[in-house]
């Protein structure tokens, strides 16, 4: 499992590291990276994906202990 990963990965990196970087002028356009809005965004981006994946398990746990129970109202 690791050469099938890592066989991929390193000769893709080598690759990319190959070329020169090439950089592109500012414009109104540009989101910058570099600042706590961007920070911000990213950590809201990552609770909200972890919210959701933990949402089902929350929400469809109460149904299936009333269930379990074998009353549902």
């Amino acid at each position: 499992m690791l050469v099938g990963r890592f066989g991929v990965m390193i000769p893709a990196l080598a690759l990319g590291a190959r070329s020169p970087p090439r950089g592109r002028p500012r414009s109104v356009g540009t989101f910058r990276t570099d600042n706590p809005m961007f920070i911000g965004l990213v950590v809201g981006v990552i609770l909200i994906i972890g919210g959701l994946t933990f949402f089902p398990a929350v929400s469809l746990g109460p149904i299936v202990e009333q269930l379990s129970h074998g009353k549902f109202f």
